[in-house]
């Protein structure tokens, strides 16, 4: 009997760590979905025949309503040369690259291009779903040769006007890694890097494993923020950019209705929702620093003074993990609201579900 509560004393030490539940090492810490994906790293080629297939489009707002041109990514530079609304000399350019069975016609992707065009940029977002919906490991495994492909049209676009130091990226999931793909060879051949990359929600199946050459990486610009919305699922836990940003903890995202909670797919697309919003109200969406991943999952960080925004007004010499308060509800920003602990609608409601003494039905 003796021997038997001291086991159980044992096992309690080990299960709860500062009054909250810890697995023992041997159930071991969650690893996400397929976190290895066998032969994602080898050769992949897009052929001849297949090429026009992959096309980036210009999206334009112009007088009320949206313009956009499909142009195959291999002689696209050659078709934006007569576009005369394409300005490499007074305004910024980002190409906006989409994920896994996503497309540039879809309206979260429109939305963000019509915001980055009404804010003055040039526009240009991939056009990838002939190749990316293929099952899953061999979408990841062609994701280097779109990103190869893509950054030799941004190259070439230099020989236009365009400068490193106006250039920007952002990447969906999967869109993520190709624009970190196309970002290295674009520093590889001009021996600059764009002026920013935005990861939104980065994928994590079949590149948790993988070296930050073979991934998007900090290394890739020279100001690099990741929001992370389903870091366990579809997403990446680990911090890959200059400054992290996990909303709501980076795990599941609160639903349009407070009382159904996001699952995986679309904890996954909250990152660009968030991101278009951010791209709208630049200085709305506000974090707070955190000295951990694990406590950006708890949101054990609001006794720190030190805050930050997700979106294009990101203070990059801020460097480091945050946690991102949203609203269950568009347009999701809280402001300054969301710097007060215990903000944050589903946990709200939680924490008040069971708060009678009695539960009569």
């Amino acid at each position: 009997m003796t021997w038997c509560i001291f086991s159980l004393a044992v096992t309690l030490t080990v299960a709860y760590v500062d009054g909250r539940y810890s697995p023992p090492p041997d159930i071991g810490y969650p690893v996400g979905y397929i976190p290895e994906c066998p032969g994602v790293t080898k050769n992949a080629t897009i052929t001849t025949s297949s090429l026009p297939l992959l096309q980036v489009v210009l999206h334009e707002w112009r007088n009320g309503e949206v313009y956009r041109k499909s142009m195959p990514v291999a002689t696209a530079n050659r078709m934006v040369a007569k576009e005369k609304h394409v300005d490499f000399k007074n305004k910024k350019t980002v190409l906006h690259a989409v994920g896994y069975i996503d497309s540039s016609i879809f309206p979260h992707s429109q939305a963000l291009g019509t915001s980055y065009s009404k804010r003055g940029y040039n526009v240009f977002i991939s056009e990838t779903i002939s190749f990316l919906i293929n099952i899953y490991p061999k979408s990841a495994r062609i994701a280097r040769v779109i990103g190869k492909k893509l950054g030799q049209f941004l190259v070439k676009l230099t020989q236009q006007g365009l400068k490193a130091e106006d250039l920007e990226l952002s990447g969906l999931s999967l869109g993520a890694h190709i624009v970190g793909f196309a970002a290295k060879h674009f520093y590889a051949v001009t021996g600059k890097k764009p002026s920013r990359i935005t990861g939104l929600d980065p994928a994590g199946p079949c590149f948790r494993s993988l070296p930050p050459e073979m991934r998007l990486s900090a290394s890739d610009a020279e100001r690099v923020a990741v929001i992370h919305t389903n870091m366990d699922g579809f997403g990446i836990a680990e911090p890959l950019g200059h400054v992290d940003f996990y909303a709501n903890g980076g795990e599941f995202q609160p639903g349009d209705f407070i009382w159904i909670p996001c699952l995986v797919v679309c904890s996954h697309v909250k990152s660009v929702l968030y991101w278009w919003q951010a791209v709208e109200h630049p200085k709305k969406f506000l974090a707070v620093k955190c000295d951990t991943v694990q406590d950006a999952r708890l949101a054990n960080c609001f006794k720190s003074n030190e805050t930050n925004y997700f979106g294009i007004e990101t203070q990059f010499d801020k460097p480091g993990v945050y946690y991102l308060p949203t609203m269950h509800r568009f347009p999701y920003y809280m402001g300054k609201e969301g710097l007060k602990p215990g903000n944050e609608d589903y946990n709200a409601l939680l924490k008040t579900a069971n708060s009678e003494d009695e539960l009569t039905l």
